[in-house]
């Protein structure tokens, strides 16, 4: 009798097994599959352009399995500690051989149960995961590097009368296991030559949108039909990370495709980019840099792919890098005008900067800086005025000081009888400032890095007295 049972089981799961298979395929994965009544066997492998740290990082970070992997909704180590907090966080997980894993599956089941049973870096990862009471698999990842990325193979095992489980389901699902983790696989970083000698047709994708959800929608768009390189080859962080995470739901019918959106952002007119590229060789070329940069992040790449330097098209592309991925601030604007002055004015304003005084050099960024322009405060080379005048600044937006009047515009052009007096002036001052003993200076910058001015603090050069002036601010804070 139980022979019998045994044998229309079997059918039964065979039957199942050929309709599953009769579903339609699309993977990019080797697979084979192996199965006998007792036992079953499921073979993956796949091809990644990274190196074998990144696939290795993605195959051992257990918190993003719920993306990638069938049948786990999440995964929870298991973390002997009594902080609460401690107990369930992969920041004091041992990963190791013989660490606990807690598993919430799909289904009626309470918690599988799962271990870790080996774990060499960049080349192999065991894990035993019970899915529910009767399902248990033996999962194995194998990595090897080779000339164009990195091949992994995941090879899954099931023994018992309930083994059928992991066949179950494989052509439509579990085929497509690596192409999911693809999705999560970041690129390798690029360098300076290889970012130049990138075609202009690949960047033209990237910054059509303001709204980076826009962008999100018009990558997953093209990805669902046909072009699986234009997600990795976008450099936004953020809509390309959005765009993989909301294609696996669409693939695992869990979300809809989005709305193709109009894409009348990164269409301007030939007149504007002409009028750009005339003004781009009398810029300076950190002006060049900010100028292609923010065209670029609004827009237009037109600027950018149109530059004959490859240093400083390759400096752009950098920073617009590093501005997606927040690690930079973006530049500040240049000026129109500043580029279209005559050389005769060109020459007149370098020779009047230098017989501002500090006080007027002062009083026009920070008057500038209210006003919105931060480019002539960020451009100051002087430390110290630097400083001062982004102290001014705080003061005055916590009303604890006024804005000072602006200096008039034909201070600069006296005679020389006037840049002397001027010299002089500052010369009185400088001289004033030496003359602040020690512990006058010591007192007056406790008293404003107490109120959270700390940038003329931090200008000072003087290691000891800067040493001082914060371990007296630290004890007054702490006798607060």
């Amino acid at each position: 009798m139980v022979l019998i049972i045994s044998i229309v089981a079997f059918l039964v799961v065979t039957f199942l097994f050929v309709l599953d298979t009769a579903k339609d395929q699309s993977t990019n994965s080797e697979v084979s599959t192996y199965l006998s009544p007792f036992e079953s066997e499921t073979f993956v492998r796949h091809n990644y352009s990274a190196s074998i740290d990144t696939v290795w990082n993605a195959v051992a970070n257990l918190s993003s399995y719920n993306y990638w992997f069938p049948g786990i909704i999440r995964i929870l180590p298991v973390v002997d500690t009594d902080r609460y907090v401690h107990r369930y966080s992969f920041d004091q997980y041992n990963f190791a051989p013989g660490s606990l894993l807690s598993i919430k599956n799909k289904g009626p089941y309470p918690s599988g149960k799962g271990m870790i049973a080996s774990a060499i870096p960049n080349k192999r990862l065991e894990m035993i995961l019970q899915y529910n009471p009767l399902h248990k698999e033996f999962v194995t990842f194998d990595l090897e590097a080779h000339s164009e990325g990195t091949s992994l193979s995941l090879r899954r095992k099931s023994y018992g009368p309930f083994s059928f489980l992991s066949v179950w389901g494989f052509d439509s699902k579990k085929s497509k296991t690596l192409n999911n983790l693809g999705y999560l696989i970041p690129e390798a970083d690029l360098s300076v030559q290889e970012t130049e000698e990138k075609s202009s047709s690949v960047d033209t994708t990237n910054n059509l949108f303001e709204d980076r959800n826009q962008m999100a929608a018009y990558l997953v768009n093209k990805a669902l039909d046909g072009d699986d390189n234009i997600i990795k080859s976008t450099s936004d962080v953020f809509s390309r990370g959005k765009a993989k995470a909301l294609l696996i739901k669409i693939n695992k019918g869990t979300a809809e495709r989005p709305p193709m959106p109009e894409q009348g952002a990164a269409s301007k007119s030939d007149n504007g980019t002409a009028a750009n590229n005339q003004s781009q060789p009398a810029l300076s070329k950190d002006d060049i840099i900010a100028t292609v940069v923010n065209q670029a992040l609004d827009g237009n790449d037109a600027p950018l792919n149109e530059l004959t330097d490859k240093v400083l098209r390759a400096k752009s592309k950098s920073l617009i890098m590093k501005i997606n991925k927040g690690t930079a601030e973006r530049p500040p604007m240049p000026e129109q005008g500043a580029a279209s002055k005559s050389d005769n004015g060109t020459a007149a304003n370098n020779q009047s900067q230098p017989a501002l005084s500090k006080d007027d050099i002062i009083a026009t960024v920070v008057n500038q800086a209210l006003d919105g322009n931060d480019a002539p405060l960020n451009e100051l080379t002087d430390k110290v005025l630097r400083a001062k005048s982004k102290s001014l600044i705080m003061k005055i937006n916590k009303g604890t000081a006024e804005r000072p009047p602006m200096p008039e515009q034909g201070a600069a052009s006296k005679s020389d009888n006037g840049t002397a007096i001027t010299d002089e002036k500052s010369d009185d001052h400088n001289n004033a400032k030496k003359e602040e003993s020690d512990d006058d200076l010591i007192a007056r910058l406790v008293a404003d890095g107490v109120n959270g001015n700390m940038d003329e603090i931090n200008s000072l050069e003087n290691r000891v007295l800067r040493g001082k002036i914060k371990a007296a601010i630290v004890k007054a804070k702490r006798s607060k």
